[in-house]
């Protein structure tokens, strides 16, 4: 009995046969025959529930060789076509399952299976949107090296390798790819969709790790100034985040409820590995000011970052940062020295972090970033935690 390829919306297809049978092999008088593709189309919630599907196009070519080619390229084409949805019984396509509830197997094609695996990661925001970004790109190198039909129990290390390297990547963003599809490959592993993880022997490429680019205190002082009388709002943040040593994506999570003004504190929730963990963080003195405008904006239930960074009901994705930074700042003539001339400002968003954290001393900013060693993890306590938290509160730094 022929193996079922199963498909969206829990249809499924027979494997496609081709008559003549000896089509392959056979000699010249197969040019003679009527050839036909031949496969059964199911689905259990349509009334018919099956119906034979016969593909011709091929006899038109009078060349052996041709007729073959082009037999092969049909029966792809009609796998894929019924991959992406298509049901022959409708004669039209079907908008496929959500992917939050599809079923994982081996027959799925690899990006598809990416995709589903995808929904199946526990992790922030940001790292779902990178596998994602990694994910669209492979399927452009698969299109170019006609791969796209490759099912994940099909798919072969070199393939991966191929696809890898056709996406023409800087060599840190290359063992990046790496680890994010080693990452679905988890999920796909537990599922029995494949036998190995194909990224386990697929080597990453040597490389430098540049020292991030920083900003010097009279580049801090200018940017900051500029933006409090261009863009309040993201001044406003930009201040919360320096004095925070946070992250972005903890703050687009964080609501109203989450903020203890009185007692200089607010809780957001970190991941450290593979554990999420909640943190408790401290609210320093020059930026009070400013948590008290945004509370006072603030209805229960409101993220305290939300459209146009101000407090409201949509949790809004935390990327908008180092957008609005490149826009407002990188990308500005706008920012000028005393003399007029224009300040061309390169680092990045979270280069304030460092920069403020550089100010203070080594045991201070380990505390202010939530950083620990595996040394000193262990003996991380909740009185010790407790009482660097008050130390910090007495903190009061002038840029």
């Amino acid at each position: 009995m022929a193996k079922r390829i199963l498909l969206p919306n829990g249809c499924s297809m027979s494997t496609p046969s081709v008559n003549p049978k000896n089509y392959k092999t056979g000699g010249q008088t197969l040019l003679n025959k009527d050839w036909y593709i031949q496969y059964y189309f199911y689905d259990p919630t349509s009334l018919r529930k099956k119906k034979l599907c016969i593909v011709k196009g091929m006899n038109e070519y009078k060349d052996l060789k041709e007729r073959r080619e082009v037999t092969r390229i049909l029966i792809q084409n009609e796998i894929h076509e019924n991959r992406q949805g298509f049901n022959p019984i409708l004669d039209k396509y079907v908008v496929v399952e959500n992917l939050n509830e599809a079923e994982l197997h081996g027959d799925l094609d690899f990006i598809t299976a990416f995709q589903i695996a995808l929904t199946k990661v526990e992790a922030s925001e940001k790292h779902i949107y990178q596998i994602e970004c990694a994910i669209k790109r492979i399927a452009k190198a698969a299109k170019k090296l006609n791969k796209l039909d490759l099912t994940i129990s099909e798919l072969q290390r070199k393939d991966l390798k191929l696809m890898f390297e056709n996406c023409n990547l800087p060599d840190n963003y290359f063992n990046k790819y790496i680890k994010y599809i080693s990452r679905i490959f988890v999920e796909l592993l537990e599922y029995e969709c494949c036998q190995t993880n194909l990224t386990r022997d697929i080597r990453s490429k040597k490389t430098v790790r540049k020292k991030r680019e920083t900003l010097n205190s009279f580049e801090l002082k200018t940017v900051l100034n500029y933006l409090e009388e261009n863009y309040y709002e993201f001044w406003r943040y930009a201040m919360i985040f320096l004095y925070s040593g946070g992250r972005s994506t903890e703050f687009f999570s964080l609501k109203k409820e989450d903020v203890n003004l009185d007692i200089q504190e607010f809780n957001v929730t970190i991941k450290k590995g593979n554990q999420y963990k909640e943190v408790t963080k401290v609210i320093l003195k020059p930026v009070i000011n400013l948590w008290k405008e945004l509370l006072q904006e603030a209805k229960n239930g409101d993220y305290i970052f939300s459209k146009g960074l101000k407090p409201g009901k949509t949790n809004v994705n935390s990327n908008q940062i180092t957008r609005r930074w490149y826009r407002l700042v990188k990308n500005s003539d706008k920012i000028k020295y005393d003399d007029g001339k224009i300040l061309k400002i390169t680092a990045d968003f979270y280069s304030l972090k460092h920069s403020f954290l550089d100010t203070l001393e080594i045991d201070k900013a380990m505390k202010m970033a939530c950083h620990t060693t595996s040394k000193t993890t262990s003996i991380y306590q909740v009185n010790k935690e407790k009482r660097d938290r008050e130390m910090l509160k007495q903190i009061d730094v002038s840029l």
